[in-house]
C-alpha cells in the first residue's frame, strides 16, 4: 500500500450548550435520583449537575429546565458565548414580591424576566454577553461555579430588600450599557463589572 497524498485539517466545533444546575445545600438521594433520570448526559455531583450538548439543535429543552430548577437554586447556560442566569426565589422570603417584578425587562437584546414555577419565582437574566478577563479575575477558571455562587448572593440581597443587582440587570437590558458613578452593594458591584454590553 502506498499513500499517495494527504490533508492537514482541523475541525473545530463550537455549537455546544452548557448547563450549571447549583444548591448551596448538598441535594438528596431522592433528588440525586430523579435527576440522574432526567437526562443521559448529567453529571451529578453533591451541589452541582452539569451536562454539555454538543452539535446544532441539542438541547436541555425548557420543560426539563424547570424539573431540574425543583431540586436547584441556581441554573446558569452557556451556549455560543451567550448567557443566561436563573435564579429560584421563595415567594415567602421576599419583603414586597410587587417590587421585585417592577424591574421586568423584556425588550432588549438581553431580558430580565420573572416566572412563577411551583411555589417559587424565578429570575432569569437572558441573552448577557460577559467580560471574560474580569470573570476570569472574580471567579477563576471555573466560571460557571463563580456565576453560581454569585446568584445565590443575589438571592440573598433580594431576601434582604436589596435591589441593586436588578438596577445594574434593566440599565444592561433596557439600555445596553451598565450603571456607573453610583455606589452599589457587593453582588451588584461583580455583577456590573462582568457584564459586557452587546
Amino acid at each position: 500500500m502506498q499513500i499517495l497524498s494527504y490533508r492537514r485539517q482541523i475541525i473545530a466545533d463550537h455549537s455546544s450548550t452548557n448547563y450549571l444546575f447549583y444548591s448551596p445545600k448538598p441535594i438528596t438521594k431522592e433528588s440525586w435520583a430523579i435527576i440522574r433520570r432526567l437526562s443521559s448526559h448529567v453529571d451529578v455531583r453533591a451541589h452541582t449537575a452539569e451536562i454539555t450538548y454538543h452539535g446544532d439543535f441539542a438541547d436541555l429543552g425548557e420543560d426539563r429546565r424547570k424539573k431540574f430548577l425543583q431540586h436547584y437554586d441556581v441554573e446558569v447556560q452557556e451556549s455560543y458565548d451567550w448567557w443566561c442566569i436563573s435564579i429560584m426565589l421563595d415567594m415567602d422570603s421576599l419583603t414586597d414580591p410587587k417590587r421585585l417584578i417592577e424591574h421586568e425587562e423584556k425588550r432588549g437584546e438581553a431580558t430580565l424576566t420573572f416566572e412563577k414555577i411551583g411555589k417559587r419565582f424565578r429570575l432569569r437574566l437572558d441573552g448577557c454577553h460577559l467580560d471574560y478577563n474580569t470573570c476570569y479575575k472574580k471567579f477563576g477558571e471555573h466560571i460557571m461555579v463563580g456565576l453560581a455562587e454569585l446568584a445565590i448572593d443575589i438571592r440573598d440581597e433580594l431576601y434582604a430588600g436589596v435591589f441593586d443587582t436588578l438596577k445594574v440587570g434593566v440599565a444592561y437590558c433596557r439600555e445596553n450599557k451598565v450603571p456607573d458613578n453610583q455606589k452599589l452593594s457587593q453582588a451588584a458591584e461583580i455583577l456590573r463589572a462582568i457584564l459586557e454590553p452587546i
